[in-house]
């Protein structure tokens, strides 16, 4: 049969085997989450840096964007004159074929 004093011999020796076990785990994991926390500041470098080049990309469609419309503005005016210069000449040759009709005398179509 075993004595106090042999239980708490054992019990010494299991505590210390324990604490050192449990360092050693402790160590460990402490480790393990300083190796994950360095590779999620690394994955979100990696992402600020691609969300930057997106909002550069996102700012150059933009100004593409805006200089477009700038040109078909412009191309609208451009045709707005032109159909407009094209009309009046269109109406201006009406009428001088009507006097021409009229000074010939040919029948006018209706």
């Amino acid at each position: 049969m075993l004595t106090k004093n042999d239980l708490d011999q054992i019990r010494k020796v299991i505590r210390q085997e324990v604490k050192v076990e449990v360092k050693d785990s402790t160590q460990t994991l402490g480790s393990q989450i300083r190796i994950s926390r360095m590779q999620v500041q690394a994955n979100i470098g990696e992402l600020d840096d691609r969300m930057k080049n997106v909002e550069i990309r996102l700012d150059d469609v933009g100004s593409q964007v805006k200089k477009t419309q700038k040109d078909v503005s412009q191309i609208k005016r451009t045709q707005n004159t032109m159909l407009n210069l094209l009309d009046k000449e269109q109406m201006q040759q009406r009428k001088r074929i009507t006097r021409l009709e009229e000074h010939a005398g040919l029948p006018t179509p209706q």
